[in-house]
């Protein structure tokens, strides 16, 4: 007991220490405050990012960039011009293909939001990291939920979206395949393929989110000298990890008794998505370990190596991208930072 109130002393401290530092920079030191660059620079870089392809998934951080240097109420002049920007490239690119706009509700799916979790973490100015975590994902979870329940009321269109998605599939994967020499279920490939879209889809935007959030919180406290001690007390509500079972048990559910697939789908991205909110937590742990043994590698070079190792060094990738959660999950339940100061 005596543990926890010291703990819960230490996180208010920090908690008062950071708002202190949210209202300093929502000033903007005293009107002194200013971007280096232009806001059209930001947000031509930003579409630049988006148009790259490979890039696309981070193509927010020119815009939290420019935000994070400069007062709140200037978010707009990166937020608004990106919108319309990226509204109309999307207009673009589906203009003339049959359902048009089931095609472009689609291609903005992802890139809206993604803007629009920058946007509303940008405008929270209070609450803990699931809070705001949360708010800045709704609108995707949203959208999803409303795309959903369309192509549940709307058979025929499914159809048709899906027929179309197979067809370009076969077209484009059977050429490949056959160029290759190599004889394969191309019907199963999409099916497969079809699979992954739906599970990882929603998971990928929150961790693209979180990126993006990450480096936009660093650059508003890159100058705090107690910036890593925030980020190593980051912890969510000890009630989340029912979320994590909850919607484990569904997705298990669907191993015993009979579910439609659509469903089993939505289980696992809900499962997936939980276990990076726990990765979060177990980078916090992580960085807590470092400051306690007083390493001066910071939070943002700790997650550099962190996606070096899980995407660059096979073998060790399995075991950050176990690792890292798995230590979310265990700080729920053991307080890790404190025992390894200990």
């Amino acid at each position: 007991q005596r543990n926890q109130e010291s703990k819960n002393s230490r996180l208010s401290s920090i908690r008062e220490e950071v708002i202190s530092m949210d209202e300093t920079l929502a000033n903007g030191f005293g009107g002194e405050r200013s971007p280096r660059f232009p806001s059209v620079f930001s947000v031509i870089a930003s579409f630049i990012l988006l148009s790259m392809g490979f890039t696309s998934l981070i193509y927010t951080l020119p815009l939290l960039d420019f935000v994070a240097r400069s007062r709140r109420e200037e978010r707009m002049k990166v937020f608004l011009p990106s919108f319309l920007l990226v509204v109309g490239r999307s207009i673009y690119y589906s203009w003339g293909l049959e359902n048009f706009l089931l095609w472009l509700v689609l291609d903005l799916y992802v890139p809206l939001s993604l803007l629009a979790a920058g946007f509303i973490w940008s405008i929270q100015r209070k609450g803990g990291i699931g809070t705001r975590l949360f708010w800045s994902m709704v609108p995707s979870a949203l959208a999803a939920l409303i795309l959903g329940v369309v192509f549940f009321m709307d058979r025929a269109l499914f159809d048709a979206f899906y027929l179309s998605m197979k067809d370009a599939f076969v077209s484009i994967m059977g050429g490949m395949l056959d160029s290759l020499g190599i004889v394969g279920d191309v019907d199963f490939l999409f099916t497969l393929m079809s699979i992954v879209v739906g599970v990882f889809t929603f998971p990928v935007i929150l961790g693209a989110s979180c990126v993006s959030i990450f480096y936009y919180e660093n650059r508003r406290h890159s100058k705090e000298t107690h910036w890593d001690d925030v980020v190593a007390a980051l912890e969510f509500n000890t009630n989340t990890i029912w979320l994590l079972i909850l919607f484990l048990f569904l997705f298990l559910l669907g191993r015993f008794m009979p579910m439609p697939l659509a469903l089993s789908i939505l289980f696992m991205s809900l499962v997936v998505s939980m276990i990076l909110v726990y990765a979060i937590q177990g980078f916090a742990v992580l960085m807590a370990w470092i400051r306690n043994r007083g390493l001066g590698l910071r939070s943002p070079q700790l997650l550099f190596i962190l996606f070096i190792v899980s995407f660059l060094i096979p073998g060790l990738n399995i075991i950050v991208l176990i690792g890292v959660p798995l230590l979310g999950i265990l700080e729920n339940f053991f307080d890790l930072k404190t025992r390894r100061k200990k």
